[in-house]
């Protein structure tokens, strides 16, 4: 072969230098994308975290400002006969409801979420691989136990108790845990049954859905807790954080810094009769997270 003129080509020492250079930056940087698979799940969960919240919006703005139910009870097995709602269909405590959750999760008439988005597994975080007796979750997140309305508690459908006047279908949430010990019509803290009510801390403040540690996830509620106790507790999944969405759409992970850190911790039951761990004092993630999570009445 006859070069053409001015041509001009790679000796065989200015090969080896490209391939070992490029070989010593792959050595650098190869490690250093394999570290970012868990951000890659932390944007994962936050996609997950922002289409619930725009469901959770779109519900509102659908029911003129009402918000979804969020007071089915842990350890009852939810009914399919289509009587029984909350935001989230079931209790993670349950067998029966985590085997048909991801079923579950999708059908407007037991999710009141699927109205608007049916895929079921924007209810879990990739990062969540605990068990249930063997199966895996279908949902690792949960709702402001201060956030949303009656529907079970207000004696709506199966197996519901006897209904209460003073706690009508679509009014607000009890916020029983809000206090110790539980009152499931405590006058203390503010509970939000309308988007409209969330003047404070507002909007941009309230934590609405949240990642939950696998050890105490049970009903569609996380209970926040407004004294120095800790009754659930949310998840640590990326980097000691959680997953957090609020009222005004955005989404983001908090990393905890004491109470929350510890991923082994006992599974708390609440209810009426449990006695909740106290926190460290001080507390810095209580202190971070109470005031997002409601505001003194």
């Amino acid at each position: 072969m006859i070069e053409k003129p001015g041509a001009v080509g790679f000796t065989l020492i200015e090969l080896a230098v490209v391939i070992a250079t490029v070989a010593v930056l792959a050595a650098l940087l190869l490690p250093a994308l394999a570290g970012t698979r868990p951000n890659t799940q932390a944007f994962q969960c936050l996609g997950n975290q922002r289409q619930l919240i725009l469901a959770w919006q779109m519900y509102a703005q659908d029911n003129s400002d009402i918000l979804p139910p969020n007071d089915y009870p842990y350890t009852t097995a939810a009914s399919d006969d289509g009587t029984i709602m909350n935001w989230v269909f079931g209790s993670m405590y349950v067998n029966r409801d985590v085997l048909f959750g991801p079923r579950y999760m999708a059908d407007p008439r037991l999710t009141a979420l699927a109205r608007y988005n049916t895929n079921s597994a924007v209810y879990r975080c990739p990062m969540d691989t605990s068990l249930n007796h063997g199966i895996i979750r279908p949902r690792s997140v949960s709702m402001n136990s201060a956030v949303g309305t009656r529907w079970y508690s207000a004696g709506m459908g199966t197996g519901a108790p006897s209904p209460n006047p003073a706690r009508p279908p679509g009014s607000a949430v009890g916020g029983g845990w809000l206090v110790d010990p539980y009152n499931d019509l405590q006058t203390t803290w503010h509970t939000y049954g309308k988007i409209t009510q969330m003047t404070r801390p507002g909007p941009a403040m309230t934590w609405i859905i949240m990642d939950e540690n696998p050890q105490t996830i049970n009903d569609g509620s996380l209970i926040v807790c407004m004294q120095p106790l800790l009754v659930d507790y949310p998840a640590n999944y990326h980097n000691g954080g959680a997953g957090i969405s609020f009222a005004d759409g955005h989404a983001e992970v908090h990393k905890w810094l004491d109470a929350f850190v510890n991923p082994n911790i006992s599974g708390a039951t609440g209810g009426p009769g449990y006695t909740p761990p106290v926190a460290p004092d001080p507390c810095q993630d209580l202190a971070w997270i109470q005031p997002r999570t409601t505001a003194h009445r």
